[in-house]
């Protein structure tokens, strides 16, 4: 019997799963342009999915949906890295873009 997804002792989970989005975006260097999945994001900053992103300390350019946001690559990890933004995103285009990728 597969047990994949069950609580110890076959109980229920105890929170629901809910399935999200992932807005796809582009952050570009002076040399090359990457595709990139919004994992999470505030007006500081974003944590982006990639199987190719910059190296740390790159300064980028966040693309997404209309809105620029000018940063730079503060840690990277496999395919993760975390962005941090010049200045802070108005905290309505974080909602907008929160609500599109389901986050």
């Amino acid at each position: 019997m597969n047990s994949f997804g069950k609580a110890v002792g076959g109980g229920r989970r105890k929170a629901a799963r809910r399935g999200s989005g992932l807005l796809i975006s582009t952050i570009s260097t002076l040399e090359s342009d990457y595709r990139v999945g919004l994992v999470n994001l505030s007006e500081a900053g974003a944590q982006l999915t990639a199987p190719e992103l910059p190296e740390e300390g790159e300064e980028i350019i966040l693309w997404s949906d209309g809105i620029e946001a000018p940063g730079h690559i503060a840690w990277k990890k496999g395919a993760q890295c975390g962005i941090t933004f010049d200045s802070p995103m108005s905290s309505n285009d974080v909602d907008r873009l929160r609500k599109l990728a389901e986050i």
